[in-house]
């Protein structure tokens, strides 16, 4: 712990990675500090764009209580922001909510130059010095080198109450899995749903590159305590006959170590241009039955642990309206698509 004067106040920076901080999201934990997605491999032993986007630190987050009246974060990043649709507060930034499970409500983001790889934010001063809960969620699109936490000097810390359960939600997808394109991080889709379950959300999307690799599905099957294991990366293959190729065996992979944990294979949401462009909506039809086909032929031979979920059913009546460019989801394409699946995933979680 260190202690720093900042504006004329004593600060004492903390380590997200010691107690009593609890870090979410990171399935393998952060081995030498490294705010990774993924286990550590060797070159070759991933794709390369898939082990590099395993360091995005999407659905990562911070989780404490304390009494701070002064809470303020200083983040190293990989590198400044490059994306060119999607806003730097998401890229690059940290939000924070306040309140314990039940009452979390957003507090503010970091703000700091668009071409920052390291920044401090004051995220707020002068509240009333009463124990409260505190998520500080991860930027969705960049890599982590280090994070401190400062407080007033008096501050007390504590951990986090409880998950209701050692349970995990896992969602493996594409750039709409990892958050792209959400104005900042607590509005990508696995946060939303975060705030809904007492339960951990691990976030798999991988931005261009959710293409039912094996050794994902590998990976996947490390992981403790799954709960529901969410497939939404249709969006990232390039044709059917791709999904065709990669979904079976990625289900099989899972299915060879949790017979019995639930499996959702969610097929993609329409596209914003498909009502004038319809090769856009005969092509979303022939995956969806693809998948839906898929989910019933394991059911019939006695799966009863696999779902479908028609994507085009998340989106609702308004499905035109939930993009940035057709594609990548606005905040309120992300919220219509944590309100499709939260039934669904009431449902799958109940006794569980």
């Amino acid at each position: 712990m260190d202690h720093e004067i900042v504006n004329n106040e004593q600060l004492k920076w903390l380590s997200p990675l010691e107690a009593p901080f609890r870090l979410a999201g990171f399935a393998w934990g952060t081995n030498s500090g490294n705010y990774r997605r993924l286990p550590i491999v060797e070159p070759g032993v991933l794709r390369e764009a898939v082990d590099e986007l395993a360091n995005h630190t999407a659905g990562g987050q911070i989780r404490f209580r304390t009494n701070a009246t002064k809470l303020v974060i200083q983040a190293k990043l990989f590198a400044p922001n490059t994306a060119e649709h999607i806003p730097a507060t998401a890229v690059n930034g940290f939000d924070c909510y306040l309140g314990d499970h039940g009452t979390q409500m957003y507090y503010g983001t970091t703000r700091f130059p668009h071409d920052a790889d390291q920044y401090e934010y004051v995220f707020f001063e002068d509240l009333e010095p009463v124990m409260r809960g505190v998520t500080l969620h991860f930027p969705l699109f960049q890599g982590v080198h280090e994070v401190r936490v400062g407080v007033n000097a008096d501050a007390m810390l504590e951990e986090p109450l409880a998950y209701d359960h050692y349970g995990k939600v896992i969602l493996y997808g594409t750039s709409i899995t990892q958050g792209g394109c959400a104005s900042r991080p607590g509005m990508a889709y696995s946060n939303i749903l975060s705030r809904r379950f007492n339960l951990e959300f691990i976030n798999l999307g991988f931005s261009g590159n959710g293409q039912g690799d094996p050794e994902v599905a590998a990976f996947i099957n490390e992981v403790n305590y799954p709960s529901v294991v969410v497939l939404d990366y249709d969006t990232n293959c390039p044709t059917t006959q791709k999904l065709m190729d990669t979904m079976p065996e990625f289900i099989r992979i899972i299915r060879s170590r949790h017979q019995e944990v639930p499996i959702v294979v969610v097929s993609r949401i329409p596209f914003g241009f498909e009502h004038a462009k319809r090769s856009s909506y005969y092509d979303r039809i022939e995956r969806m039955t693809f998948q839906q086909e898929l989910v019933n032929s394991l059911r019939s031979q006695g799966d009863g642990f696999i779902h479908f979920c028609d994507g085009a059913d998340l989106l609702g009546d308004i499905w035109n309206e939930c993009t940035v460019d057709g594609i990548h989801h606005t905040d309120l394409g992300f919220m219509q698509i944590a309100n499709g699946l939260t039934p669904l995933l009431q449902n799958l979680l109940k006794g569980r």
